[in-house]
């Protein structure tokens, strides 16, 4: 297990990908609740910012942060999860898979290190995204967070922890379907699905939505409850042994 946590880990420190994709993740969402928060602040009518009045409950801190929830909800799923992609599926892709059937290190030792090392790196920018948003809220005029605004970034912080689990089932649909294709289809599948559950009223019980709600606390959208988000994990860790265990019988060809 040591040996294949220090090749992956070297993989991942000198991708280009994952660096690309570590900024995205810290950067586009909060950049882009920065641009809803200002819009919803400005006088006029046009459709951008009728548009974001509706979606904040309010200007400053409070309208920012909700943008930020809404966007990361989303583009935090995604960003992570073609993080996940392209670690497990550029195996088959760059068809370095062979080689790894040949080592003497088990493959379930190499699946459960990129695992590992993804949780870590999911973790690693959830607790970045925070001061990140901060900062950019500060450069943009927003002045000193409120106490309020503090507690709604730190659920934020909870929230891409969270997503960064989910984001990890994105490893089986890379392994089952040998390759990146199957695991952005599949990306696209959760994101679509917790969408519906949101709208079909079941969102609090959809470990994919469940984060999402309980961060951007609306009263309108419903509570979450702790034993709710807790099936986050438990649906994870399932999917990560299904992944290892796949990884274990799964063909060559």
């Amino acid at each position: 297990m040591r040996a294949a946590f220090a090749v992956e880990l070297l993989k991942l420190r000198r991708s280009r990908v994952m660096l690309a994709t570590t900024l995205t993740v810290l950067l586009a969402p909060a950049l882009l609740a920065s641009a809803f928060a200002s819009a919803a602040g400005q006088p006029g009518a046009d459709p951008v910012t009728v548009k974001a009045r509706a979606m904040l409950p309010g200007t400053g801190w409070e309208g920012y942060v909700s943008a930020l929830a809404q966007v990361f909800a989303t583009a935090g799923l995604v960003g992570m999860g073609f993080g996940v992609a392209w670690c497990f599926g550029r195996e088959y892709a760059d068809r370095t898979i062979v080689s790894l059937y040949a080592s003497a290190t088990p493959r379930t030792a190499i699946a459960a290190a990129k695992l590992v090392l993804l949780t870590l790196w999911a973790v690693s920018i959830a607790v970045v995204l925070g001061p990140t948003a901060v900062l950019i809220g500060l450069a943009t005029g927003l002045g000193p967070p409120d106490a309020d605004a503090v507690a709604a970034l730190s659920r934020i912080v909870v929230l891409a922890m969270l997503t960064g689990l989910l984001a990890l089932i994105v490893a089986i649909f890379a392994s089952v379907g040998r390759g990146y294709l199957v695991a952005f289809g599949g990306l696209i599948g959760l994101v679509v699905a917790a969408q519906v559950a949101v709208l079909a009223g079941i969102g609090a019980w959809f470990p994919l939505s469940s984060p999402a709600l309980w961060a951007m606390a609306d009263p309108a959208l419903g509570s979450v409850s702790g034993a709710q988000l807790a099936l986050v994990p438990i649906a994870s860790s399932a999917v990560a042994l299904s992944t290892v265990a796949w990884w274990r019988r799964a063909p060559l060809d």
